[in-house]
């Protein structure tokens, strides 16, 4: 997802999931965007996996440099989730 579509997309995310998937050693060093929820990329998967993640909200998920962001996007597609993930992360905002 290109950086002015995600900026448009998080002023209401009353119908979204926005998952920061950085490490919580990471959320001390920068901030996050408000709203978000902090899972870290393993945990997106496990709760992937046992169902926990809704699948009636478009998940955003974003980390500091898109990778691992592209990565989870990738996963959770495969398992029939509407994904998508900040291309560049945040060091591209």
């Amino acid at each position: 997802m290109k950086k002015e579509i995600f900026t448009e997309l998080i002023k209401d995310t009353s119908n979204i999931l926005l998952l920061d998937i950085r490490e919580a050693d990471e959320l001390a060093e920068d901030a996050t965007i408000e709203g978000a929820v902090n899972m870290p990329m393993g945990k997106v998967f496990t709760e992937a996996i046992k169902g926990n993640l809704e699948k009636d909200k478009q998940i955003v998920v974003f980390c500091r440099t898109g990778g691992r962001a592209a990565i989870v996007e990738r996963e959770l597609r495969e398992r029939g989730y509407e994904i998508d993930g900040l291309e560049g992360g945040l060091t591209g905002l």
